[in-house]
């Protein structure tokens, strides 16, 4: 990669990246805040449609109870006989006017009427009609089935039920019925009570004649499962209405709340509102389109200017390469011909700056790189003087053993057999200890090694030293570093057995168990020695936890503990214990783990 495209990356990641990222964010922001504005905004708006929707229930039940509480009307409705004309024309001038006067004082209520079944009760238009006018009507079984509550009905047009004309014209315009039983007090049936609104009156914000393009409210009438909304209105052109139901109907369980969708490409939210006085659902669908629109402008304008500014910058950057990075080409050049072998390269590069400056550290370099090569032919010759060395050294190895194992013969023709044994311990110390092929070693491999070790003190101490090996079989095969126990025996042998430098007579006992703690193997070495005062065993467990740069040299615990945390991690390590006159115990915990130990090179060496 050259440095042009390497600068125009920077560009990238410096430039455009950040300001992707930062664009995403802000207008992730913006597109939540909006969110946030236009749910508040119509969630209010549909509260007031809702507290509209109340007051216009709250007056339609107030005007039918009124019509139904007059006596006189009852008292008409329940006629046993045919009224004469008197009658008839004082009912028309004191009754009927106060019926009229209930739908006239309430100018939003479209009719009050009155129908019955009564054969002695004759029609005054428009309040008393005969109750077969309405027997064909969807709702009419539903009233009576009801028994004098309340059925609220929506009709999709407002039907001429007193049929003046041969041919009756409905009005186009949607309405909403109270209808309720009448019925007398021994239970029987006088007629039916219809009080009508229409929906625009009703529902001002869904059927109104001022409407928002961004949004519109519509009903979903449950028992039907029938969207009802205004189809002059032209926003439901754009929206897929058995989508909007699909996605609507999800959330039939919640009395309140919104959700939102996509149709078309276009985001809307819809906010819903359960009317159980009516069973409907009173929704409210808004259009996201303009408002995310603006937002989708402004942060494709902001990236559109970063991605120019970054074509302008890697322009000037191709013409800069042309003049300033001469120089830098032509040293690039001499790099590939050392590269191929060429090491008599001549630069002529002269003059200041980093270029420059560049020229004459690799002048230096090739003339330090000529004098490296010669230095390698030199060591080319002290390398094989090292290997025969290192021959030598291995002849002598061999050839100590095998003097040890005429020693230990020697020995044992002569029946000095505790001499033999020795020389055998020695020679076993000897191999573990020469014998280095890597840093771990089965868990019994390091016990034999301190069994040979026991048995040669055993030599100068006169047999006072015991072992006591508590070691189950199944850690046998347990990974542990080489050469970590030993100095720990060493210890114990060295400060255990002898005291202010007076041999202990009753001897020492030197106990090594191992048991496992969950994933860890815990190796515990005690010896029965005259123990340490609480201060000296702090002492020595902060000495054993300091870093090797910070601590003082020689403590042989604390290079044990280095090694273990340096090979299994800082989690492992070594513990001091101690109760003066009792015992010494190092407590020393690795992972549970057989690598190397049970089948490298080295554990095979010591298995013959």
């Amino acid at each position: 990669m050259n440095l042009q495209t390497r600068l125009f990356a920077s560009y990238i990641l410096i430039i455009l990246i950040p300001i992707i990222v930062f664009a995403i964010y802000i207008f992730n922001e913006f597109y939540k805040t909006t969110n946030q504005d236009i749910l508040k905004a119509n969630e209010y708006m549909l509260e007031m449609e809702n507290k509209n929707m109340q007051n216009n229930i709250e007056m339609m039940e107030r005007t039918g109870q009124l019509a139904v509480s007059d006596r006189n009307v009852t008292s008409y409705l329940y006629a046993g006989h045919e009224p004469d004309t008197e009658a008839l024309i004082d009912f028309s001038t004191n009754v009927v006017p106060n019926l009229l006067r209930l739908q006239f004082n309430n100018p939003n209520i479209a009719h009050v009427r009155l129908y019955t079944s009564n054969a002695n009760v004759k029609e005054i238009w428009p309040i008393f009609l005969d109750e077969s006018r309405i027997a064909e009507e969807p709702w009419h079984r539903e009233v009576l089935r009801q028994r004098g509550k309340e059925v609220w009905a929506f009709d999709s047009q407002d039907k001429d039920v007193m049929r003046r004309t041969l041919n009756p014209v409905s009005v186009p315009v949607g309405k909403i019925s109270l209808l309720r039983e009448i019925g007398y007090p021994n239970g029987s049936h006088l007629g039916l009570i219809q009080v009508d609104m229409l929906l625009e009156n009703f529902f001002p914000k869904a059927f109104g004649q001022l409407q928002d393009d961004r949004s519109h409210v519509l009903l979903l009438d449950r028992s039907s499962s029938k969207l009802i909304y205004n189809k002059d209105v032209s926003f439901f052109g754009t929206v897929s209405l058995p989508a909007l139901q699909g996605q609507f109907e999800r959330h039939l369980d919640d009395p309140k709340g919104y959700f939102s969708f996509k149709d078309n490409g276009i985001s809307y939210i819809g906010m819903f509102r359960k009317l159980d006085h009516l069973d409907v659902y009173l929704l409210n669908v808004v259009s996201l389109e303009e408002s995310f629109g603006k937002i989708n402008k402004t942060r494709n304008m902001l990236i559109l200017l970063s991605m120019t500014l970054i074509a302008i910058l890697s322009l000037l950057t191709f013409w800069a390469n042309k003049f300033i990075l001469k120089k830098f080409h032509l040293l690039r050049d001499s790099m590939k011909r050392v590269r191929k072998g060429d090491f008599q390269v001549q630069i002529d590069i002269r003059g200041g700056g980093e270029v420059g400056e560049l020229a004459h550290h690799f002048k230096m370099m090739m003339g330090k790189i000529n004098g490296l090569i010669a230095d390698a032919v030199n060591k080319q010759a002290a390398t094989k003087e090292a290997e025969l060395k290192a021959l030598k050294n291995q002849i002598n190895s061999h050839f100590l053993y095998n003097t040890l194992e005429n020693l230990k013969m020697m020995a044992e023709v002569e029946a000095q057999y505790k001499i033999a044994d020795s020389l055998t311990s020695l020679g076993g110390m000897m191999r573990y200890n020469l014998h280095w092929s890597g840093n771990f070693v089965r868990f019994k491999d390091e016990i034999n090694h301190i069994k040979n070790y026991i048995a040669i003190m055993n030599v100068r101490y006169e047999d006072r030293i015991r072992l006591a090996c508590l070691i189950p079989p199944e850690f046998h095969e347990q990974d542990i570093l080489k050469m970590s126990l030993q100095p720990i025996v060493e210890n114990a042998v060295i400060h255990g057995l002898t005291s202010s430098g007076l041999a202990q007579a009753s001897g020492l006992l030197i106990t090594i168990e191992a048991y496992a703690n969950d994933r860890t193997t815990v190796i515990e070495l005690k010896d029965n020695g005259p123990g340490m005062a609480p201060e000296l065993v702090r002492s020595i467990n902060e000495k054993i936890r300091l870093d090797p740069a910070a601590a003082d040299k020689g403590i042989g615990l604390r290079n044990v503990n280095q090694r273990i945390q340096m090979h299994y991690g800082i989690e492992y390590g070594i513990q001091l214990e101690s109760v003066p006159g009792e015992y010494t115990k190092v407590v020393m915990r690795l992972p549970k783990l057989i690598w190397t130990g049970g089948q490298g090179e080295h554990a095979q060496a010591f298995d013959h």
